[in-house]
Parts: structure tokens; C-alpha cells; sequence
């Protein structure tokens, strides 16, 4: 009996560290393609207006406003932590993003194996690794990452707790829950589900059992949630003026009001948009979205492969196999990924058409980015469709094992391979892009900037302040290209003195003047020499941009000073 014991603890030790180098190998292959793919300051979120906080908190001089942005402190603080420890650098700016997005890679294994084994959490975890959406964000200063980290840390305990019956899990799954909203409110949805499923499961288990049955532990969660908010009441009296209840004011004043009515300011209310944003190939008549695939075999890899046709695509084939994977789950009855599937249904389903009011119908608001709040269910629900395909080497049905594998590993290096245009145009789109502003920022640092002041159109100025690490007595401003509706560009008489300008290439130009209402109303744009501005620095015609192929014209532009 002794040394059966010890052959069975032998094998699961030893599977125990097949799995702890797997995953140690996958965190490695996240860190080195993150690293490749290392974006640092982008314009696919709102970075500027979260880095516009940074040198306030570092100074110490930070408090919440009504401006939204700065109320997200689990984004705010610890990037400023990073920008000071790194410098006002790319590597600083995508710091705290990289570090969640790692730290997830281990939580998904986990909550992978407490639903179902080791093998369906390093599968997960995998998928999440090379997701590109998350790739995406996971280098930048947004807070689509630093959320996701605490609600995988809250649903690690949410399970725990489930499967323990232990309140101190719910308490933690609650208390991690309500901080992930800190970063972003989206991360409510996942309060929302564990009310519903503390509901729902009670409701089913009564049925079950024809008497009431409730584990009262399950309300530790709310218990949680109420003790985050008291600590967060505790933050707000010191940064909100002595408001305890700032933050959460002002979320409910911003996502219930702005913009008009019923309709957040950029939001789409599409009732499809997610749906489009999942299928991203009109491959399904009926689900066509926002590109096709041609029916020849040899255009079709083509269109994959497309630096062109990667562009509003988020996910590539990665929303067609979690489709397949639920189905394929539910018709194997596969009851223990079930949980996941609801999970991940639930959030996908409330994020489509879910309200933002309890009183009347407010289509939630959607952008593609937000969608990372269901990452994790997402890869979860892959990772155990896959695993329960591949079985184990005792099952005697075909296919066998070992082809089963097989086809299981090329699913997971087709996904991979098709995923892998999208991170690097990505990359490269937001790189050599940025790389204009840096060398604008490099050109600037070059001269005495105290006292003057710089122009820049739309988000520019943002990003410029930022390489410049926001210079004192520097005023840098946003002058209106027409991308906000052109009504508020300067004059040649209002544009002061000692002034840069930083005016965008003829193409982009051309490009925001073929808006109709958004054209340049100002000639001195197409014309510098009108104003008598000259040439600071001609930097489209730098050698180091003449091969600079992919980039945003809006961004790229010369410098200019009046004098």
C-alpha cells in the first residue's frame, strides 16, 4: 500500500512540474513576444489623458476632478509609479499594462485547473498569451489590462469560494471585484454576474432538492465589495476633497449622461457591434462583418495575411473556434465547463445588449477595447473545449489520442500563425507613427523652450508633452486640425510670439479636409509661409523616415515657429 502511494504521489509530483515549466515556458513566450511587439505610449486608447496625470502624482500634488480619467487610480497611480522608476519613455508608459498581462497568464492556469485540470488552464493560458486583442493593449498605458488582472484574481476567488464553500474566497472575490473598477467601470459586469449567479444557482439548487437551499457564505462577496468601496471612501476623502463618494458620483454622473441623452459622446449603439467584432470575416452570411474572405483559396491567404485587411479586426479567427468551442462543450454535456460558458455568455451577452439604466433602455457602451473584460472566460471556455477534444491515451475511440492531439495542436498554430499580421501591424502602425512624435519631441528638447509655447493638432500634444516630460513653463496646446469639427484653429494674428507649430503632412491634411464638416478652415495649414512661420524642422524628410511606410499621416508632420 506504501509504495502504491508513493507511485502515485510520485506521478503527481512529476505532473506538477510538467505543468509549473509549461507554464513557466508560457510566460516566458508572452514576455518575449510582448517585448518584441512593445508599443509604450499609442493612440489605440485614451494613454494621453491617463499620462497627463503622471507628473502631478509624482509631485504630489494630484486630486480627483470632474475629468473621468482621473478617477481610474488603479491605472493613474501605478503607472506614475512605473514613469517614475523608468522615465517618461515607452518603457514607462507600458510598464504596469505588461506587468498585469503576465501576471494573468498564471491566474487563467489556475482558474483552468480548479474548474477542470492543469492541462484545460495551460491551454487557456496559452490562448491568452497570443490573444490579439490583448496584445493589442498590453503594452500601453491603458487600463484594459490592470482590470483584467484583478477581476482574474476575483474570479480565481469567486471559484474558490464556490468550490470551498469558504466565505473568506467570496469576501476576496468581492473586495478584488469592485477594485478591478477603479481602472475601468466595465468591470461591473462582472458584479453583475455573480449576483446572478448566486440567484440563479439558489433558485436551481431549491428546485433540485424541492427545499430552500442558499449558502449564506455567498454573501461575503457583497460584504467585499462594500468594504473596497468603504476604503475607497477613505482614498476619496483625501483626493476628492473630503467627497467619499467621488468616484462613484461621478461614474454614474459620466456613463448615464454624457453626451446626450442615451447615447454616450463616440459610443456605438449597434446592437451587432460586438457580434461584428467576434466575426470579423463575413465567412457567415449573416454575421458579415467588417471584412471578407475570398472564396479563392489563394486570395483568402491573401486576405489573412493583409496588412490591409487587418485593420478593424481585433481578434482574427479567435471568435469563430470560442463559438465552436461552446457548442462543442454543450454537446459533449461537458458539465463542469459550464460555469464558463455562462460566465463568458453572460458578459459577451451583456456587453451587446445590455442597458447602462435600470430605469429605461441605455445601450451600454461599446467599444472593441472593452472587450478584454471577457478575455479570460473566453480563453477558458477554448482552453477546456480543447483539452476534453484531446482525452487521454486510455480512451479507445477515433480518432485516437495522439491524432487528437495533433489536430488540437494545429488549431492552436493556426490561431497563432493568423494572429500574428494583426500584432505586427498593430506594432508597426502605432510605432512608426509615434516615432514622429519622438523625433519631434527630440528636435524641440534641442532648443530653449522656456516661456514658449507649442501648437499641435488633435492628440498630438498629449503625446508630446509626455516625451518632453512636461516641461515647466512650457504652454502646449491643441490647436483644432478638424478632427473635432474645425471651428477652433487659430488665426496668423492670434498665434503668439516665440511659438512652434507643429503641422501635419499635406496627405493628412487632404485626408481630414475630405470631411465635409471636418474640413481645415485656416489656409495658413496648407501655406506656413502665409503667417510667416518657418521651417523648424523638416522631419518628413528625414532619412530615417524615408522607408517609415506604415504610419498615420494626422500624426507625421514638420515644426514650424513663428518668431
Amino acid at each position: 500500500m506504501v509504495d502504491i502511494l508513493s507511485k502515485k504521489k510520485l506521478r503527481s509530483t512529476k505532473t506538477g512540474n510538467a505543468a509549473a515549466l509549461a507554464l513557466a515556458a508560457i510566460i516566458i513566450f508572452g514576455f518575449v513576444l510582448s517585448m518584441l511587439l512593445f508599443k509604450g505610449m499609442s493612440f489605440y486608447g485614451d494613454d494621453a489623458s491617463y499620462v497627463q496625470y503622471v507628473p502631478e502624482i509624482l509631485s504630489g500634488s494630484f486630486s480627483e476632478t470632474i475629468n473621468i480619467f482621473s478617477i481610474r487610480l488603479l491605472m493613474n497611480l501605478p503607472l506614475s509609479v512605473f514613469v517614475g522608476l523608468l522615465g517618461y519613455t515607452d518603457l514607462g508608459a507600458g510598464a504596469w499594462a505588461l506587468i498585469s498581462y503576465l501576471a494573468i497568464i498564471p491566474l487563467i492556469y489556475l482558474i483552468g485547473k480548479e474548474l477542470e485540470d492543469a492541462r484545460a488552464g495551460l491551454i487557456a493560458a496559452l490562448l491568452f498569451s497570443f490573444y490579439p486583442l490583448i496584445l493589442k493593449f498590453n503594452s500601453s498605458p491603458d487600463p484594459m489590462l490592470p482590470m483584467a488582472l484583478f477581476l482574474s484574481l476575483s474570479l480565481l476567488f469567486f471559484v474558490r469560494g464556490r468550490k470551498r464553500r469558504s466565505a473568506k474566497y467570496y469576501w476576496l472575490s468581492g473586495a478584488a471585484a469592485f477594485t478591478a473598477t477603479l481602472a475601468n467601470p466595465i468591470a461591473y459586469l462582472y458584479i453583475l454576474f455573480y449576483a446572478f449567479y448566486i440567484v440563479a444557482s439558489s433558485i436551481f439548487d431549491s428546485a433540485k432538492k424541492a427545499s430552500i437551499s442558499f449558502d449564506s457564505k455567498q454573501l461575503y462577496l457583497f460584504l467585499g465589495i462594500l468594504t473596497a468601496i468603504a476604503l475607497l471612501g477613505y482614498v476619496n476623502l483625501v483626493l476628492a476633497n473630503g467627497n467619499p463618494f467621488f468616484e462613484l458620483n461621478m461614474t454614474n454622473s459620466y456613463y448615464s449622461a454624457a453626451g446626450g441623452p442615451d447615447q454616450i459622446f463616440y459610443t456605438n449603439p449597434s446592437l451587432t457591434y460586438y457580434i461584428k467584432g467576434y466575426f470579423p470575416y463575413g465567412v457567415i452570411p449573416f454575421l458579415s462583418g467588417n471584412q471578407s474572405i475570398s472564396s479563392n483559396s489563394s486570395n483568402m491567404v491573401q486576405d489573412i495575411f493583409s496588412l490591409q485587411q487587418v485593420q478593424l479586426n481585433d481578434v482574427g479567427f479567435f471568435g469563430y473556434f470560442i463559438a465552436a468551442s461552446g457548442i462543442y462543450l454543450i454537446a459533449r454535456r461537458k458539465k463542469k465547463a459550464y460555469f464558463a460558458i455562462l460566465f463568458a455568455s453572460f458578459i459577451v451577452a451583456y456587453m451587446e445588449f445590455g442597458s447602462m439604466s435600470i430605469t429605461h433602455y441605455f445601450p451600454i457602451y461599446k467599444l472593441m477595447r472593452f472587450a478584454v473584460v471577457a478575455a479570460v472566460p473566453l480563453m477558458l471556455v477554448m482552453g477546456f473545449a480543447l483539452s476534453e477534444f484531446i482525452g487521454n491515451a486510455k480512451r479507445k475511440r477515433f480518432p485516437d489520442f495522439r491524432y487528437r492531439a495533433v489536430i488540437a495542436a494545429a488549431i492552436i498554430i493556426f490561431l497563432l500563425a493568423t494572429s500574428l499580421p494583426m500584432d505586427y501591424y498593430y506594432y508597426a502602425y502605432n510605432h512608426n507613427s509615434m516615432l514622429f512624435i519622438e523625433q519631434m519631441a527630440s528636435d524641440l528638447k534641442a532648443t530653449n523652450l522656456s516661456g514658449s509655447n507649442i501648437f499641435a493638432a488633435g492628440e498630438v500634444p498629449g503625446y508630446l508633452a509626455y516625451y518632453l516630460g512636461y516641461p515647466a513653463n512650457v504652454n502646449i496646446n491643441q490647436y483644432d486640425s478638424g478632427a473635432y469639427g474645425g471651428l477652433f484653429m487659430p488665426t496668423c494674428s492670434s498665434i503668439p510670439n516665440d511659438t512652434y507649430l507643429i503641422i501635419p503632412s499635406q496627405a493628412g491634411l487632404e485626408t481630414i479636409n475630405s470631411y465635409n464638416l471636418w474640413s481645415v478652415n485656416e489656409t495658413w495649414a496648407f501655406n506656413p509661409s502665409q503667417c510667416n512661420f518657418t521651417l523648424y524642422a523638416d522631419i518628413l524628410n528625414m532619412p530615417e523616415f524615408s522607408n517609415t511606410t506604415i504610419y498615420s499621416t494626422a500624426y507625421s508632420g514638420n515644426i514650424y515657429y513663428k518668431g
